[in-house]
C-alpha cells in the first residue's frame, strides 16, 4: 500500500473517531460512580489523601484504587468533568492508533487500517471512552497488553514480557475482569512458550503488586470481609428478585440471567450488540413486556437503520474466529514438539497470531462462564481489539484477490457503526439521556446543580437529610451523589428556608409510573430537561 494513501486513510479514521468521541459533551455520563471517582481524585489533589480503594464493583467488593491514581494527574490541571472526560476520550483514541500500528507491524497495512477503522467507529468503544469510569481505561490497557504479547510471541522480543505481565495485572486493579485478561495471557504464553526474559517477567509482577500494596493492606485490616460476602453472593445469584419480575427495567436483561450471555456479550461488544445495557427498556419492545416504556407520554423505542448490518458484522467475526481456530488447530501437534525450529514456525505469523486471537477471545469467556458470573457488556472491554484485528486479518487475506469488494464491505461496516452511533446520540438528545445504565446527560445535571448551588449549601442539605431523590420504584431515597458533588464544586447559597426539603426527580432513573411523579406537581418546582427539582416546606 502506498504510504501516503495509508496515512491519509488513517487521518480520516481518526477524524471520524474523534467526531464520535468529542461530540455531544452535554450528554456525557456522570452518575454516582463518576462522582465518587472524581471526589477521591480531588481529595488527593486538594488535601493529599491517597485512597486505599476505588469504586465499588458490581460483585460487591471495592476495586483497587488504580483508577484514582490515573485520574489524579488529570485533576491536577482541571476539575471540569467535561475536560476530564475529554482527556479520557483522547486516551481511547490513542488505543485506536496503537491498534493500527500493531496491526500494521504484525499483520499488514490492510489489517492495521481495517482494525483501526472498526475500533474508531465501534459504538461500544465510543461509549466506553467518554466518562470517568474504570472500564473506560480498560481498552487502553487491553491494547497495550495485546501489543506486548505480540512482541513476545511473534516479534520475539523477550524483554517485552515485562509489559505482558504488568499490564494485565494492572488491569485487575482497574476492574476485576482483568483476571480473565490475565488468564488469557497466561494461556497464550504457556501454550506457545516463546523465549522470555524471566527477570523482567518477575519485575513486571513486582511493579503490579507494589501498586496494589495500599489496597491489600486495607483489605487485610478488614479481614477480607467484602470478599467473603462476594463468595456467598455469587455475583447476584442470591439476590432477591421481586416476584414476577422477568426483565431488569434498567438493562433490559431477562431475569434470571442466562448462562449463554457470556458468548453473546463477547461477540456483541465489538459494535453495538445488546445496546439495551445503556438504553434500558427503550432498546426495544421485546424488552418491555409490561409496556412500561410505552406507557410514558411521547416515548418511542430506539431503532437504527444500521442494526442489520451490525448483526452481519458480528456473524462475520464468528466466521473469522472459526477460520482462525482451524488455522491454529492444524499446529496442535507441533506445539508439543521440542525442536526449536518447529516451535519458531508456530510462533510466527500467521499461526502465532491465530493462536493469540483465538485464546484472547475464548479464554475470558470460559473464565466468566466457569465462575458463574452475571456479566455486563462493560466486562468485555478486555477483549478489545481482538475483533477488529481478526476481521482485519481476514480482510488482508481476501484483499489480495478481491480488493475492491473488501474495501466496499469494510466501508459499509464502518458507515453502519457511525450511523448507529449518530442514531443513538439523536435518541439520547431527545430524552436527555436514557432509562438504562446511561442515565441523564451531564449538561442537564450541571444546570440543575448550578441552580441549587445558588439556593443553598447542597452538601449540607444532604447531611441534614433535607434532600431526597425518587427511585425507580417511586420511593424517596437518599440522593445520588452526582448532583450534590457537582453543586459542591459551584459554590453555596443561602436562599432556601431551613424547613425546605428538595426532592430530585430524574426522569431517566425515577419511578416508571408517571402518576406518582404527577402527585408532586402542586409543589414549587423547576425543570432542567429530565432533571426536575421539587421544593417541599416541612412543618
Amino acid at each position: 500500500m502506498n504510504k501516503r494513501i495509508e496515512i491519509v486513510l488513517l487521518a480520516l479514521i481518526l477524524v471520524a473517531g474523534a467526531a464520535l468521541r468529542f461530540s455531544h459533551f452535554d450528554l456525557l455520563e456522570f452518575k454516582a460512580d463518576e462522582a465518587v471517582a472524581a471526589n477521591l481524585a480531588l481529595e488527593f489533589v486538594r488535601g493529599g489523601a491517597l485512597p486505599a480503594g476505588g469504586l465499588m464493583s458490581s460483585v460487591g467488593v471495592t476495586n483497587p484504587p488504580l483508577l484514582i491514581y490515573l485520574l489524579i494527574p488529570i485533576f491536577f490541571f482541571t476539575s471540569n468533568v467535561a475536560a476530564v472526560s475529554g482527556v479520557i476520550a483522547l486516551l481511547g483514541l490513542g488505543a485506536v492508533v496503537a491498534t493500527w500500528w500493531m496491526g500494521r507491524k504484525y499483520y499488514g497495512p490492510v489489517t492495521g487500517l481495517v482494525a483501526a477503522a472498526l475500533f474508531a467507529a465501534s459504538p461500544w468503544a465510543v461509549i466506553l471512552s467518554r466518562k470517568i469510569w474504570a472500564q473506560d481505561f480498560v481498552p487502553l490497557f487491553a491494547v497495550g497488553t495485546m501489543w506486548a504479547v505480540h512482541a513476545v510471541v511473534v516479534g520475539r522480543k523477550p524483554k517485552a514480557v515485562f509489559w505482558a505481565v504488568l499490564l494485565p495485572l494492572a488491569t485487575i486493579q482497574l476492574h476485576f475482569s482483568g483476571f480473565a485478561l490475565t488468564a488469557a495471557v497466561v494461556v497464550i504464553l504457556a501454550w506457545l512458550r516463546p523465549k522470555m526474559d524471566w527477570r523482567l517477567a518477575v519485575a513486571g509482577g513486582v511493579v503490579a503488586m507494589a501498586l496494589a500494596v495500599p489496597y491489600l493492606r486495607e483489605q487485610s485490616r478488614q479481614e477480607w470481609t467484602e470478599y467473603k460476602t462476594m463468595l456467598a453472593q455469587r455475583s447476584g445469584r442470591n439476590w432477591n428478585i421481586p416476584p414476577g419480575m422477568t426483565i431488569n427495567p434498567q438493562s433490559g436483561y431477562p431475569l434470571p440471567r442466562r448462562p449463554s450471555e457470556a458468548w453473546m456479550h463477547a461477540v456483541a461488544i465489538q459494535n453495538a450488540g445488546e445496546i439495551e445495557d445503556v438504553l434500558g427498556l427503550s432498546a426495544g419492545a421485546e424488552f418491555d413486556r409490561a409496556g412500561i416504556w410505552a406507557s410514558k407520554p411521547g416515548r418511542t423505542y430506539f431503532r437504527s437503520v444500521s442494526d442489520g448490518v451490525l448483526v452481519v458484522q458480528r456473524l462475520v467475526f464468528v466466521g473469522v474466529l472459526v477460520w482462525l481456530a482451524m488455522m491454529a488447530g492444524r499446529s496442535v501437534r507441533a506445539v508439543f514438539n521440542r525442536d526449536p525450529a518447529v516451535r519458531s514456525r508456530i510462533q510466527s505469523a500467521p499461526t502465532g497470531v491465530a493462536w493469540i486471537l483465538v485464546a484472547w477471545c475464548v479464554v475470558p469467556v470460559v473464565v466468566f462462564a466457569g465462575a458463574g458470573l452475571w456479566t455486563y457488556l462493560s466486562y468485555y472491554a478486555i477483549l478489545f481489539p481482538v475483533h477488529f484485528l481478526a476481521v482485519g486479518m481476514a480482510a488482508e487475506q481476501m484483499a489480495r484477490r478481491f480488493k475492491p469488494a473488501v474495501m466496499v464491505a469494510v466501508g459499509v461496516l464502518v458507515a453502519a457503526n457511525v450511523w448507529f452511533m449518530a442514531d443513538c446520540y439523536r435518541f439520547l438528545s431527545r430524552y436527555g439521556g436514557a432509562q438504562g445504565t446511561y442515565g441523564t446527560g451531564l449538561g442537564y445535571k450541571v444546570a440543575a446543580a448550578r441552580y441549587l448551588a445558588r439556593k443553598a449549601d447542597v452538601l449540607e442539605l444532604v447531611r441534614q437529610q433535607r434532600m431526597g431523590q425518587m427511585d425507580q420504584l417511586g420511593r424517596l431515597e437518599m440522593p445520588q451523589l452526582d448532583l450534590p458533588w457537582l453543586a459542591g464544586q459551584l459554590g453555596t447559597g443561602a436562599e432556601l428556608r431551613t424547613n425546605t426539603m428538595v426532592i430530585v426527580v430524574d426522569e431517566n432513573r425515577a419511578n416508571y409510573d408517571p402518576l406518582q411523579v404527577a402527585q408532586l406537581a402542586n409543589l414549587p418546582h423547576t425543570n432542567f430537561g429530565p432533571m426536575r427539582l421539587y421544593f417541599m416546606e416541612r412543618p
